[in-house]
């Protein structure tokens, strides 16, 4: 399986498509896609100056069609954000997450989601676009390829009942078709 075939597969898929594992609250268990992390504390003898922390992705997806191909996402690579876009009616920080694509439980391809207005919607994270007028750079707009567009929207569609495409165009986001 080629990625250009898995990301095709993904892209013209929907919901129904897919078999949602929900992997967190009382009794659901582990997705079995782990992020340990090592850090170190403020005083205590050698031992007590580190601890470890497991995050986990808390959903997951297996395409009814082909089981070997899995989406899993929820996993935190940065916590409280205030992204410009994020105009919301609840304006708190949001966390960037890593939504993860597997092939056989191998990790093929990743790109990073975020949960906005009090976790009402998952949208893609998008790549800002500068331009420079009158001797300064700023934002011009928010591009998102069309697959992480298509990725996000499967993501948000397994966990939400709000209107992805809603909460997309409020943010403002322009979908372009390079390549993801």
């Amino acid at each position: 399986m080629r990625l250009a075939d898995i990301r095709t597969i993904i892209e013209q898929s929907t919901s129904e498509d897919w078999h949602h594992i929900v992997c967190w609250g009382g009794g659901a268990g582990p997705s079995f896609h782990d992020k340990w992390e090592r850090w170190g504390t403020l005083g205590g003898d050698e031992l007590g100056k580190w601890a470890l922390d497991l995050d986990s992705h808390g959903n997951t997806l297996v395409n009814r069609e082909n089981v070997a191909l899995t989406i899993a996402w929820g996993i935190t690579v940065r916590k409280d954000m205030t992204p410009d876009w994020n105009t919301f009616t609840d304006e708190s920080p949001v966390d960037y997450q890593l939504g993860d694509i597997f092939w056989n439980g191998v990790l093929v391809d990743r790109y990073h989601l975020v949960a906005v207005d009090g976790a009402r919607a998952i949208l893609p994270l998008p790549k800002a676009i500068n331009e420079r007028r009158e001797g300064k750079t700023t934002v011009a707009h928010y591009e998102v390829t069309r697959f992480h567009h298509a990725f996000a929207r499967l993501v948000h569609d397994a966990e939400h009942s709000e209107d992805f495409d809603e909460y997309y165009r409020e943010a403002g986001f322009v979908t372009v078709d390079t390549p993801a």
